[in-house]
């Protein structure tokens, strides 16, 4: 069982977890706020093993600025969920729920209609929200309305990161009565 801002949810609660790298004499403990994602540790690991080969991977290898504590160069940070109780194991977007994408302090939350139903939270409705992760921590508050050039800035953000090939943002599908 999980609350409706929990895990398997878009919000901080759901998406913000520890990332925890610890090599005594090697990494200095230090309690860090960048942003940083799960796609970091396979690249991060590999370093530290001083792998070769041709690692292309999406994320961060974040050795040396976890060695030297000097901030990691990133400003800005994407993701993307999924239903659980998947539509198409052979088509991901067609269970496509949420993206968003973080940028400094404010975070835009796209909803889409990948919902088959199941869902024990499901969105509400698919309006953009905009959110002040600094002011607002918990999410409360969307600012989409009053900021739209930040949503359209941070929405063209999304877009160059990838465009969901059969999924629209801002509709959400209802649960098929009987289910």
């Amino acid at each position: 069982s999980y609350a409706e801002r929990s895990k398997l949810s878009p919000y901080e609660g759901g998406t913000r977890t520890p990332i925890m790298f610890r090599w005594p004499g090697t990494i200095p403990a230090a309690d860090r706020p960048e942003l940083c994602s799960s796609i970091d540790i396979v690249p991060t690991i590999l370093a530290a093993a001083s792998a070769t080969g041709p690692h292309h991977f999406p994320g961060l290898n974040l050795l040396a600025q976890l060695k030297s504590g000097d901030a990691i160069d990133r400003d800005t940070l994407f993701g993307e969920s999924f239903a659980h109780d998947i539509a198409d194991i052979e088509n991901p977007h067609a269970s496509l729920l949420h993206r968003w994408v973080i940028r400094g302090h404010d975070k835009l939350l796209l909803t889409y209609d990948g919902a088959p139903g199941r869902m024990k939270y499901p969105a509400k409705n698919g309006d953009a929200q905009l959110f002040d992760l600094k002011a607002d921590p918990s999410e409360t508050v969307n600012l989409a309305v009053q900021k739209p050039d930040l949503v359209k800035e941070l929405s063209a953000a999304l877009d160059g990161w990838y465009v969901p090939s059969e999924r629209q943002a801002g509709k959400v599908q209802r649960k098929a009565k009987g289910r």
